[in-house]
């Protein structure tokens, strides 16, 4: 199977070198579209190559946000053989879990008449999973054992809970001599930040140099997806620990969040996605990377969210006074 994809890889360059190096004079406007590849594993990188025939100007042609969220732009270069042709290479990365199809694509032309819009094929890509086929089988759950009862744990449950029953109203009475003695004043809780917590915990991650072992890997990155998730939660009230990337990125379009943000974000918990549940072996430059997407982050939303941190804050202190003021109005 390796081989024929190979050999049917091998053709598709062919055909592309005979467009790109073959003059044709008198032709239409004509755009054509390759990949080098029609499967792909989580991780992999592949060329998604567009070559357009015309003699008019190439105004406009897809950019990073024109592509599914599948897949992640990592570079493009454009080469124009001849004044009539033009080719564009993109160099995507796959963060699938499941079969893809490029959608088409608009490119802008300039003519004598007007700006026309010409499209690309749309491209079907199929997703080539990572497990081998023994792990595909689960194994059946061992049996249940019966274990003998016995009534002494029962007798030790009883006299530990009548001891506790009692001491917890030798206390209780304590307390409610403490209180006719004292009045206790309500102390109001601090305003949590949401954005220093994001801080403290990016920061006590542990060093890219001490990341010698996958597991170290992995648990480097489990914990940049969840401060970033539980960030998410507490800004925008979204349950992010219980949902995918994608159900986090459309969660935040729905709150009219900053392409910016959702960009970024997006970018930060595939990564971690990538690792926690592909097994996908990062290298310590990949670590890196990762982490200044996330300070990248912080950054970003330091900007966008300190009118909704504000608000929060605001919420907090009014919550606050409400209760010190019913504490000190039941101790009058």
């Amino acid at each position: 199977m390796k081989k024929n994809i190979t050999v049917y890889a091998k053709a598709r360059y062919c055909i592309l070198l005979i467009l790109l190096f073959t003059a044709n004079s008198g032709f239409a406007q004509q755009v054509y579209t390759f990949v080098d590849t029609d499967s792909l594993s989580v991780g992999d990188i592949f060329e998604y190559t567009v070559v357009v025939d015309s003699r008019e100007q190439l105004l406009s042609y897809p950019t990073e946000d024109d592509f599914e969220e599948e897949v992640e732009l990592v570079d493009r270069t454009r080469y124009q053989v001849h004044a009539n042709r033009d080719s564009l290479v993109y160099k995507l990365q796959f963060f699938g879990t499941d079969d893809l199809t490029l959608d088409r694509k608009s490119l802008l032309l300039s003519t004598a008449s007007g700006d026309t819009t010409l499209y690309t094929n749309r491209v079907p890509i199929f997703f080539k999973t990572l497990l081998a086929e023994e792990d595909e089988e689960f194994r059946p759950l061992k049996p249940i054992f019966d274990f003998a009862r016995s009534i002494y744990p029962y007798i030790i449950l009883f006299l530990t809970l009548l001891i506790a029953g009692y001491l917890i109203y030798r206390y209780l009475k304590l307390q409610q001599k403490k209180q006719k003695q004292a009045k206790p004043v309500y102390q109001q809780l601090p305003f949590k930040n949401p954005l220093n917590q994001l801080k403290s915990e990016i920061e006590h991650l542990k060093r890219i140099d001490e990341l010698s072992s996958f597991d170290d890997f992995e648990q480097f990155y489990i914990e940049i997806g969840d401060a970033i998730r539980r960030y998410l939660k507490r800004i925008h009230e979204i349950p992010a620990l219980e949902m995918t990337t994608s159900e986090i990125t459309a969660s935040l379009k729905k709150e009219f969040v900053s392409a910016e943000v959702i960009s970024i974000t997006r970018k930060v918990l595939n990564s971690a996605d990538m690792v926690k549940f592909a097994n996908f072996e990062p290298t310590k430059e990949q670590a890196q990377s990762t982490l200044d997407k996330a300070n990248t982050f912080i950054e970003i939303v330091s900007e966008s969210d300190a009118e909704i941190i504000d608000q929060m804050r605001e919420k907090h202190d009014m919550a606050e006074s409400e209760k010190s003021g019913i504490s000190n109005a039941g101790q009058k």
